[in-house]
């Protein structure tokens, strides 16, 4: 890597937040053969990585907003917050090992909810609700 672009990652990475900073190092040290889609955009954090071919999740971005943050595949409403780096690293790694997926509850064209499964959950719903389940290879959609 060249001098120059050394220096203009460590100045975006130094105006990142206290917590976007943290998270970086961590997402860093954890994934060193994803560092490639560490990155920045408006002064917060954003990693990107591409989803397997046939996946529907398309990406998984970790990113930060303020003083959080969250954890999303590309597709509508897929997205959760994380309390911190460490439980951000946790879902990332769960979610890309198909340990958890992520589940959106619809009713017609209106979001309900967005929340975190095991594979075996049931997908019950409400009258008039359906569910969607979206996993990292795309093997256990639903």
């Amino acid at each position: 890597m060249a001098p120059l672009k050394i220096m203009k990652d460590m100045t975006q990475i130094e105006r990142l937040s206290p917590v976007a900073r943290r998270a970086w190092k961590r997402l860093e040290s954890d994934f060193p053969l994803w560092k490639a889609h560490l990155d920045t955009r408006d002064g917060e954090l954003e990693f990107a990585v591409p989803a397997p071919t046939g996946s529907t999740a398309d990406h998984l971005v970790a990113f930060s907003h303020q003083n959080n943050l969250w954890v999303r595949f590309s597709p509508p409403h897929m997205c959760y917050l994380a309390d911190d780096e460490d439980e951000l690293v946790s879902l990332i790694q769960q979610l890309t090992t198909d340990q958890i997926l992520f589940k959106v509850a619809m009713k017609g064209d209106e979001w309900v909810e967005t929340t975190l499964a095991r594979p075996q959950e049931k997908s019950e719903s409400l009258p008039g609700h359906s569910v969607r389940f979206v996993s990292w290879s795309g093997k256990l959609d639903r």
